[in-house]
C-alpha cells in the first residue's frame, strides 16, 4: 500500500490521503478538499482514482467531491448515514463494510462523535495505518 499525504494549507488544517494499489496504481482519494493538488499528485504518479472516501460529511472533507469525480468518474463512499448530506453519494458503508483499492483491502469503522455519520477506514497492512479523517494513525510511525 503507498499512501500519500497532501496538506491542503487552509485554515482548518486538513489532509488529503490518496492510497494506493502499487500493483495497478488505483487510488482512494480519501477528503479531497483541495480537488486540485489531489488530481496533480495523482496524474504525477500516474495513479488512477477510481474512489473517493468521505470520513464525515463537513464540507471542508467533501468540498472537493464534484471536480474529482467529474475529472475521474470515481465512486463516492461514506457512512449510510451520510447519504442526505454528501451529494452524489454512491456507497453507504456500515462498520465491517470493506473498500478494495486494487489489492489493497480496508476496513470500515463506525466511529460516531465529531459528526454521528464518522467513519474510518483500517488497512492491516505491515504496519497497520488509520484513516481518520485529517491525520493518519501508522503504527509503524511512532504515532
Amino acid at each position: 500500500m503507498i499512501v500519500q499525504q497532501i496538506w491542503t494549507g487552509n485554515a482548518y488544517r486538513n489532509f488529503i490521503y490518496l492510497v494506493v494499489c502499487p500493483d495497478c496504481g488505483e487510488a482512494l482519494a480519501i477528503d479531497p478538499l483541495d480537488y486540485r493538488k489531489c488530481l496533480a499528485a495523482a496524474k504525477a504518479n500516474g495513479w488512477k482514482i477510481t474512489q473517493i472516501l468521505n470520513t464525515h460529511e463537513h464540507g471542508d472533507h467533501i468540498g472537493g467531491n464534484g471536480p474529482v469525480q467529474a475529472a475521474t468518474c470515481a465512486k463516492i463512499l461514506a457512512h449510510v448515514n451520510a447519504k442526505d448530506r454528501i451529494p452524489d453519494m454512491d456507497r453507504g458503508l456500515l462498520a465491517g463494510d470493506t473498500v478494495q483499492v486494487g489489492k489493497v483491502t480496508l476496513r470500515a469503522l463506525d466511529t460516531p462523535g465529531h459528526t454521528m455519520s464518522h467513519i474510518c477506514l483500517l488497512s492491516d497492512s505491515d504496519p497497520p495505518a488509520l484513516f481518520c479523517g485529517d491525520t493518519l494513525f501508522n503504527a509503524g510511525a511512532g504515532n
